[in-house]
């Protein structure tokens, strides 16, 4: 029995990676050379998950092969819980930069991808979402590292401090529930 294949019905999703380091950050990482710096100052890792052994590129920005998953994303109703996952094999390049990752908090921009053509790296394929997230963890296993992203809403609201109603913040406060408006 043999099986055919319609093209037409093929689909091929994978992810750009571009991993940015913050300007103010320039101590250098040993095995890892990084772009330049773009112009916000910024220097970047770029990795694509599907083109095995080649490099492809997204807006003229050549990505390099790196295998690596990407999952997790979960929101919440008010949108502000957007937590991910990526996961690398364990390798001198993923722990060279991994380390780095967490520690200076960069941010991670993944595409999800629909490559219209297997065959052709450089062929430039159709977005089908943006995740932007800011590193904000990391674990290992015996074969594996992950790192953590937050949602650029949640590296804003942990860094607001709780803060209790007091006079000082809001004048006067009623003491009992027993309130009148004239």
């Amino acid at each position: 029995m043999t099986s055919s294949v319609n093209q037409d019905l093929e689909l091929a999703l994978g992810h750009f990676l571009t991993l940015r380091r913050p300007p103010d950050k320039t101590q250098a990482i040993s095995d890892i050379d990084l772009s330049p710096p773009v112009g916000d100052g910024w220097t970047e890792l770029r990795f694509q998950n599907f083109f095995i052994q080649q490099t492809a590129t997204w807006n003229g920005n050549p990505h390099l092969f790196l295998p690596f998953g990407f999952s997790g994303i979960s929101i919440n109703r008010a949108g502000d819980n957007v937590d991910a996952s990526l996961v690398f094999p364990k390798n001198t390049l993923s722990m060279a930069f991994s380390d780095f990752a967490i520690k200076e908090q960069w941010t991670a921009v993944v595409r999800v991808v629909w490559i219209q053509n297997i065959d052709n790296p450089q062929q430039q394929p159709t977005q089908l979402h943006i995740y932007q997230g800011q590193i904000a963890a990391g674990s290992w296993a015996e074969s594996t590292i992950s790192l953590t992203t937050n949602s650029v809403l949640d590296a804003v609201a942990a860094n607001v401090p709780a803060r209790s109603l007091t006079q000082q913040l809001v004048g006067n406060v009623p003491f009992t529930g027993q309130i009148s408006l004239r």
